[in-house]
């Protein structure tokens, strides 16, 4: 598994062992940010992952934020409750240098936390 575009293209990405974790694969992400940034979205034609702030739900290895990062993301959450997943998830968030723009949270995904600041 890779990162597909962006500043870290080409770069490889650690995945917990077992069958926990089920990575987005590299052509379903592809598709997914071709459609983000080639699509009519914002009322100006910017992209609209260029300063974005990105929640990765279920993280897993954290492909999908940090595929978003890579394509020009601000910031970057990751959930998830597996141990073995957030550990692949920090190591990939340091082997990218991407310490400073993501937050890597031991979270139920659909109990979010409230973001920074807010009770």
């Amino acid at each position: 598994m890779r990162i597909v575009g962006g500043k870290h293209r080409g770069r490889r990405l650690a995945a917990p062992g077992g069958s926990d974790t089920r990575p987005t694969t590299d052509r379903t992400r592809e598709s997914l940010f071709n459609i983000l940034s080639h699509a009519d979205w914002g009322p100006d034609g910017t992209d609209l992952l260029e300063g974005a702030v990105v929640v990765d739900a279920f993280c897993g290895t954290g492909a999908l934020g940090l595929e978003s990062l890579s394509r020009g993301a601000a910031h970057a959450s990751f959930l998830d409750l597996g141990r073995a997943a957030l550990d692949a998830v920090r190591a990939n968030v340091a082997a990218l240098g991407e310490g400073a723009n993501a937050a890597v949270l031991r979270a139920d995904a659909t109990r979010p936390p409230p973001p920074p600041g807010r009770p």
